[in-house]
């Protein structure tokens, strides 16, 4: 075998590599960067047990439920069925995550948001972003050791639908 037979099969199997981790992470990004719920409620009692839970976890708040259904048919868009966006803050947490300047752009996640919306076969869902995959990406951080706090207290005003935050 000579040297310039062992550069090309390298080099092949360098871009074959990278094509395959592409398409695996483009097929697994929907499922590893958002996280889908099915509440064991109906769509106003889930929202409601949200916002209660919320609002009862020390140092967090609800500052907004937006009627996402409602702005998108008032400003011309098609009725898309029921969906809600509950927006919350952890004061503690922000300044701990805006203190510092390369923190601020984080400032575009905030204040952080559950969705409640129904499908058309009638289940309800909670809609959340993978908050375990942000604390994974800034690890190291200060903003990843930040994130792991949210993320626990996440998971504890969602153990009434038992989950748990995974990579997948």
């Amino acid at each position: 075998m000579n040297k310039l037979s062992l550069f090309v099969g390298i080099a092949l199997g360098l871009v074959f590599s990278i094509f395959v981790v592409g398409i695996a992470f483009k097929v697994a990004a929907p499922s590893i960067l958002l996280k889908e719920i099915t509440s064991p409620y109906e769509f106003d009692k889930t929202l409601k047990i949200l916002e209660d839970r919320l609002n009862a976890k020390e140092g967090w708040h609800v500052t907004d439920i937006i009627d996402q259904q409602e702005e998108i048919i008032t400003h011309g868009g098609a009725d898309t069925g029921k969906v809600k966006i509950i927006k919350f803050c952890n004061a503690k947490y922000a300044s701990e995550m805006l203190s510092a300047d390369e923190g601020k752009v984080m400032s575009t996640n905030m204040p952080l948001s559950i969705s409640v919306y129904e499908k058309s076969d009638g289940r309800v869902m909670i809609g959340l972003s993978n908050g375990y995959m942000m604390a994974r990406l800034f690890s190291g951080r200060r903003e990843g050791l930040i994130m792991q706090k949210v993320v626990s207290e996440m998971e504890e005003v969602l153990n009434f639908t038992h989950f748990r935050f995974t990579i997948f």
